[in-house]
């Protein structure tokens, strides 16, 4: 019998204890892509203040702030892996361009029991939000929604003017590949 990584150990326990997660949900980076993503971090917000007006919590120091961005960028590298795109790490603040490809919108919390936080400035005609939690190197994609779905107003949250979607309304990642949103637009 072959032995397993102790990482990939480490995950299947982690899929075992929440049914919902899939080996396939599962995401794993290695320490080269960790360090892209920390480089891209570092660049972006290099003259950056970490208390900017978009930020829900401000009082962090920068390297938190850095750390905060690089593991966002990673956490959008893991679907990009998982959805088999290309990716390149960096930050789009305008929303011009989908974190991947043409129309993904990766959110990512280090809270596993995080909901799905929308933004008003989140594209609505086009995008697909996809939920990610954990630290990297190990992170896990909790599930999918149309952007467009997310902002109705049953998720709306008025107190900080956006929407939560619990992960109970999420879809499976794996239910993305098969659905009409995995290669088109809204």
């Amino acid at each position: 019998m072959r032995k397993h990584s102790s990482k990939r150990n480490t995950l299947l326990r982690a899929a075992s204890v929440n049914p919902k997660l899939s080996w396939e949900a599962l995401g794993v980076l290695d320490r080269i892509e960790e360090v892209q993503c920390m480089i891209a971090a570092i660049q972006h917000c290099h003259d950056k203040s970490a208390d900017h007006s978009s930020r829900i919590v401000k009082d962090i120091s920068w390297f938190a702030y850095v750390a905060q961005m690089g593991e966002s960028m990673a956490a959008e590298m893991v679907v990009a892996k998982r959805l088999g795109y290309d990716y390149t790490p960096g930050i789009t603040w305008d929303k011009s361009k989908a974190d991947v490809g043409d129309h993904i919108e990766v959110k990512w919390s280090i809270n596993p029991a995080s909901n799905l936080w929308i933004q008003e400035s989140d594209r609505h005609d086009r995008d697909i939000a996809v939920l990610v939690t954990g630290s990297s190197p190990n992170m896990k994609i909790m599930g999918w929604m149309p952007v467009v779905i997310a902002k109705k107003p049953r998720y709306r949250n008025p107190s900080q003017n956006n929407w939560s979607v619990p992960q109970i309304n999420l879809q499976p990642i794996e239910t993305l590949q098969r659905s009409n949103y995995a290669h088109s637009i809204v």
